[in-house]
């Protein structure tokens, strides 16, 4: 994959024609959001929109989370991978997290550049030293994304399933207090090695059931429908949109919660207004929403909800502007309210959360100009219940 895409320029004067797509998306027409995406307002809450926190700076402390597996936990053609944007929807909730492992890297809106991903490695090759890591670095909860080098190598797919069940022992035992998030397999774009994938895959809830019902603290997650081949770089490893749809299936199990994204491009429920359709490296479809520069200029979503009550939204956002700038949203009729976004720069995407009180029906959800100015990727919406001890 090239390396890092330069800074883009905000202005749509001085962009190059050849630098971006630009195309203009006129029509809004009806998401439905499903009743069991609501999230549960505050008790006595009056307000139409409550601003969520954005991401903060390196963590030491909190609830000690290991990313690990592979070079797709590395982040492999993309610095930080999912680790990411499953950071800033850490940070956009409030929660308090320290990522942990003996490597460390990734972009400043990874607020923790810890982790365990090493590029290349097997299943039996984490396994030989995963016991010692979670000894040394005490996790709460482990996410596991392994197998995808047994597929790639050959190195005896059929016995993968068995490698896995030894891992997790080995890191339960090590940390029998500790939760292990385990995953199948993003897709493979070959199709020799997506054959292979899908017998590993298809396997891995067994495993998970089997040690669970040992009593030992392990749980599955579906990776592999979370990304289609079109997510995929080399045929591997994630672009950078498939590594943020990495990201909201991670943190779905996080919190326990379905994470449903909506794309600022998408005419079925999305438009924009005196401002532009961009392409983007970056962006989880590939398309961003820009030059929201004009006092007339938007983007629009239109919603509607099976029920009145609160909602909880997450604004995916990129601002290379270098202080924080904002967009005014309004929801229906009620008053505009600031929504914030940090700079990370152009294509450094921040997540910040929002809680949106909806109406039963339809509801226009308008980002307008504020201060500066920022781009939007897409919104995510998620229902948030009683906390987990997870994160």
């Amino acid at each position: 994959m090239p390396g890092p895409m330069p800074p883009l320029l905000r202005s749509r004067h001085h962009m190059s024609p050849g630098a971006l797509l630009a195309a203009l998306c006129l029509l809004a027409v009806t998401l439905l959001l499903g009743a069991g995406q609501a999230y549960a307002a505050p008790a006595g809450a009056d307000q139409r929109v409550r601003l969520g926190t954005p991401s903060g700076g390196e963590s030491d402390a909190g609830v000690r989370i290991m990313p690990l597996g592979d070079s797709i936990t590395d982040g492999f053609n993309v610095p930080g991978g999912y680790r990411s944007d499953l950071w800033q929807y850490l940070v956009a909730d409030g929660h308090t997290d320290d990522f942990v492992g003996s490597q460390s890297n990734g972009p400043a809106r990874l607020g923790d550049h810890d982790h365990e991903g090493h590029p290349g490695w097997r299943i039996d090759e984490i396994d030989a030293h995963a016991a010692d890591w979670v000894r040394a670095t005490s996790p709460r909860t482990v996410l596991l994304h392994i197998g995808t080098n047994d597929m790639v190598q050959n190195h005896d797919p059929a016995g993968a399933p068995a490698r896995l069940s030894t891992l997790l022992t080995h890191i339960t035992d090590a940390a029998p207090t500790a939760d292990v998030l385990v995953s199948d397999l993003v897709p493979l774009a070959d199709p020799v090695l997506e054959s292979r994938a899908a017998q590993y895959n298809a396997a891995v809830p067994g495993v998970v059931s089997a040690l669970a019902a040992q009593g030992r603290h392990v749980h599955f997650v579906a990776m592999h429908s979370a990304l289609t081949t079109a997510d995929l770089a080399d045929g591997v490893h994630p672009t950078a949109g498939g590594y943020s749809k990495m990201a909201a299936r991670w943190y779905s199990a996080l919190v326990s919660s379905p994470v449903t994204r909506w794309e600022a491009e998408n005419s079925a429920y999305a438009s924009v207004h005196d401002a532009d359709l961009l392409s983007s490296p970056t962006a989880s479809g590939g398309v961003k929403a820009g030059h929201i520069d004009n006092a007339d200029s938007y983007l629009q979503y239109v919603i509607t909800a099976p029920y009145t009550g609160a909602y909880r939204m997450y604004v995916r956002a990129g601002n290379g502007m270098g202080s924080t700038c904002t967009h005014l949203l309004t929801v229906d009729d009620a008053p505009a309210v600031t929504v914030a976004y940090p700079s990370y720069g152009w294509e450094e995407w921040s997540m910040t959360g929002v809680d949106v009180h909806l109406r039963q029906g339809a509801n226009t959800l308008r980002f307008a100009k504020g201060t500066c100015y920022a781009e939007i990727d897409a919104i995510d919406f998620a229902t948030l219940g009683a906390p987990t001890p997870w994160i």
